[in-house]
């Protein structure tokens, strides 16, 4: 019997980080590199911008191209990876995509967070907004609009970096390269297909069902 290869964590996160730091360098970035950092201890790998063995979740933003008009925005993307339970897909624990006002992160405007098996009961993927109104302060005395957890799909379908950044590009926060489009619409695609490989490996039936109807 052919031995089954060992997942490569280490070679997967590095593969994903250049991924993304592609991505970004394509849309609405310049010469931003995310790198991985394998810690084989916790059988974890941690992606982001100046990430090290001394600092896995560095808080530090890098800025993105300016719009005309409109103040540099920061982003801050951080990713917590594993392999799945098979051994043998890379899987996101966590992530982090944030936007702010300063390379600290500490003018946030948003951030949309997934953590897998969240243990508080908040939703898995949510999206926090750093703003307030009249009209909220009514409906949540004492609580902010900040510190609401707005869900924001499912596991299998929850939004991606690409999301993210049509959403910079179309509400004018930043600049973009010419092709941006065309690089979200990719890399989308190919995040939409992963996670629904994912998914059907974890319901063949329902896979069989479908795929049964679509013969008839």
């Amino acid at each position: 019997m052919t031995q089954r290869p060992t997942f490569d964590l280490r070679a997967a996160a590095t593969d994903f980080a250049a991924e993304l730091s592609n991505t970004l360098n394509k849309t609405v970035a310049n010469g931003v590199r995310l790198s991985a950092v394998h810690v084989p201890a916790e059988e974890t790998a941690y992606v982001g911008v100046g990430v090290t063995k001394h600092d896995l979740a560095p808080r530090t933003g890098f800025p993105l191209l300016r719009a005309t008009g409109r103040p540099v925005i920061h982003m801050l993307v951080s990713y917590r990876l594993r392999a799945d339970d098979e051994r043998n897909y890379l899987m996101v624990q966590n992530s982090v995509a944030a936007l702010a006002l300063d390379q600290e992160m500490s003018r946030e405007l948003l951030h949309v967070d997934y953590e897998r098996d969240k243990a508080d009961n908040y939703p898995e993927a949510h999206l926090q907004v750093a703003a307030t109104s009249a009209e909220w302060e009514e409906a949540c005395p004492g609580r902010s609009l900040q510190r609401l957890h707005l869900p924001v799909g499912p596991r299998r379908f929850r939004p991606s970096l690409e999301d993210v950044i049509e959403f910079l590009v179309r509400e004018g926060l930043t600049s973009h390269r010419e092709n941006w489009r065309e690089v979200v619409d990719n890399g989308r695609r190919d995040f939409q297909r992963r996670q629904l490989r994912a998914a059907i490996r974890r319901f063949p039936d329902v896979a069989k069902e479908v795929l049964a109807e679509l013969e008839r």
